[in-house]
């Protein structure tokens, strides 16, 4: 068994925010950005936001999709918004 599938819905959730806002505050520092890494991480935020309980997700639905918004706006802001990047994340918007 993995060490993510053992462990608490807290810690799940608290890893979770941690990625999602360490993610937003790291394009701020838009000079020091290294691209390469960002489709990934993107996908992993997603997919853990998935993997969150359906009541967790529930709750926090309009703060992760409020977080989502300030990382496009960083996004199009740097890349533009036509930029691969900034469309992942639009999609993930739009499935909202």
């Amino acid at each position: 068994m993995a060490e993510r599938d053992s462990m608490s819905v807290n810690r799940t959730l608290f890893d979770f925010g941690a990625r999602l806002g360490s993610l937003e505050g790291y394009l701020y520092a838009e000079e020091k950005v290294e691209k390469k890494y960002l489709p990934n991480w993107i996908d992993n935020i997603a997919r853990e936001f998935g993997s969150l309980p359906a009541e967790v997700r529930r709750e926090i639905a309009k703060d992760y999709m409020e977080v989502w918004r300030k990382v496009e706006a960083l996004l199009v802001r740097t890349y533009g918004d036509s930029d691969p990047t900034t469309l992942q994340v639009k999609g993930i918007l739009k499935k909202g």
